[in-house]
Order: C-alpha cells, then structure tokens, then sequence
C-alpha cells in the first residue's frame, strides 16, 4: 500500500467483525504469520510487512519511530478501528507505540516478547552516529540462496529455528528471499545490513516509557524467559519483567518453556490468545 514516503506490502486475510492487525519481528516478515491465521478462519486479518523487511519499500535511515509513524499511516489510509493488535518482538514496540497515540483505533493489544527494555537500558546505548552495523555479526548473514528449499535445509535443525513448527519455518524461508537485478542467486528479503542496524538502533527508543501511560485498552503480554547473563541471545526475552505491571491495565503471561520466538513454536496459542481478546475473553484488570 502507498504511503507518502513508502509503500508497504500488505497480506489480508478477508474476514467478519472487528480486524486484527500483526506485525513481525526483526528480519522477518508479514507471511511468519500464516500458521496462526490459518487457525482464525473468518477472523479479518491484516499482516505488515515493515520498513526494509518483504516486500515493502527500504529507503531511509534505520529509525524504530520512523517505521512506528510508517503504520500510524497505514492506520490512517485503511481507517481501521477497534482493532486487535499484535505484535512480536520489535512488531510488540512498534505496535505498542501506535496504539499509545492512536488509542481511539484499538480495543486490545497482545504484545508477544516486545523489545521494550527496561528503562535504564537504554542509557547503556552508544549515539547512533558511533554505530556501524557492518561490525555486528547480523550483518554478515548468508545473503545468497538458491531458493527457500536451501534455506530450509540449512535451518532445520540449527537453533533457534530448530524449535520452530515445521509449517512456520517454511513459511518464514518462503517468502524471506527476493530476487536482486542483475543477480542469479536470491538474497534475503531484509538486507542483514538493515537488520543490524534495528538491533542496534536503541538510543531514543526510550521514549516509548512517555506513552505507555496513556496505553489504558486491556494489554495481554506473553514474555518467555531472559538471559541476564548472556544479552546477545536472541532466544531470550528482552522484554522488561515488569512491563504489564507498568502498564494501567495489563496482565503478564509468563511462559518459561518457550523463548523469544513464541508465535513460531506454538502459533495455536498465539491464535487463542488472538481469539480471546476478539471474543473479549480478558477485559481488563477489573472486567
């Protein structure tokens, strides 16, 4: 869909009653969630793909409140309301954002392991202008592929992919790979370059703590185990354990069996969840 300054892919699901709309993780893309639209038949769906990710546009500067303004005005162009929002990982950030300033267009969120930090985090960052992301290791990513059964084969059985559902693997190898002019071999969708620098863009991102304040819908966050030690692990929560309770009205769903990676090894929950909040299951705190 055209935006003023980009144009993003979209994949709706047609479908009754109020929408829900998804938006991926870092370095994925719109069609990760198929397995879990598969599980709502006739729910209306619709799945972003993000700045620099899929199908959509990748000019600009990395910028996670830039790619936050980019769904405010698919919101807007769409004019969807009382919208289900879903989000995963940088899509929880994300989401979360649009929500806080475009609350008259939500009814409830789901927020599956959000990149939103604990607040003091942040200032452990370095100024964006003393980052390169070609000095992350994301960056140097396998970036030529046969085809999706390549990737496939590679991935299978190395973690973190090993623990996803077969169907969402392939899925995901699908449609992460994009044909490049005057290249014979495929290259991945969201340019490791461009991933690299989402996961190293934080300085700023902690203005997000000025508007969940104003987040009152009924909020449902599903968090999977951190690793303190360790905080380049990316199967690992990186959301702030007291983030629901911050939140005016939230509850915190604490999955220590699963990792960060939640709607790719167990989409049925995810869609209960989803199912939920359409049915108003979970109301709020006082519902």
């Amino acid at each position: 869909m055209a935006l003023p300054d980009v144009t993003l892919q979209v994949t709706e699901w047609p479908g009754e009653g109020d929408p829900v709309l998804l938006l991926h993780a870092t370095g994925f893309h719109s069609r990760c969630w198929d397995s879990i639209a598969r599980e709502l038949p006739g729910v209306h769906i619709y799945a972003v793909d993000a700045r620099f990710h899929g199908g959509s546009d990748r000019h600009g500067e990395v910028d996670w409140l830039q790619m936050a303004g980019d769904v405010e005005a698919l919101l807007e162009l769409l004019d969807l309301r009382r919208v289900i929002g879903v989000g995963h990982s940088l899509g929880g950030y994300l989401i979360a954002w649009v929500a806080a300033r475009q609350a008259q267009r939500f009814r409830q969120l789901v927020l599956i392991d959000p990149v939103i930090l604990p607040r003091q985090r942040y200032l452990l960052f370095p100024p964006r202008d003393a980052i390169n992301p070609a000095d992350s290791p994301v960056s140097r990513r396998k970036n030529r592929w046969q085809d999706a059964g390549e990737m496939y084969a590679r991935f299978r059985n190395r973690p973190p992919f090993a623990s996803w559902q077969d169907q969402v693997l392939r899925d995901y190898c699908e449609y992460a790979l994009r044909q490049v002019p005057h290249e014979t071999a495929l290259q991945l969708a969201c340019d490791p370059l461009h991933e690299a620098a989402i996961y190293l863009n934080h300085q700023g991102n902690e203005a997000i703590y000025e508007l969940l304040p104003q987040l009152t819908i009924p909020v449902t966050v599903l968090r999977a185990p951190p690793d303190p030690l360790n905080p380049g692990n990316l199967a690992a929560s990186p959301t702030w354990p007291g983030l629901a309770e911050f939140l005016p009205n939230a509850r915190d769903l604490y999955l220590p069996e699963r990792s960060h990676f939640i709607p790719m090894e167990d989409p049925a929950l995810v869609a209960r969840i989803i199912r939920d909040a359409l049915d108003e299951g979970w109301t709020g705190r006082d519902g």
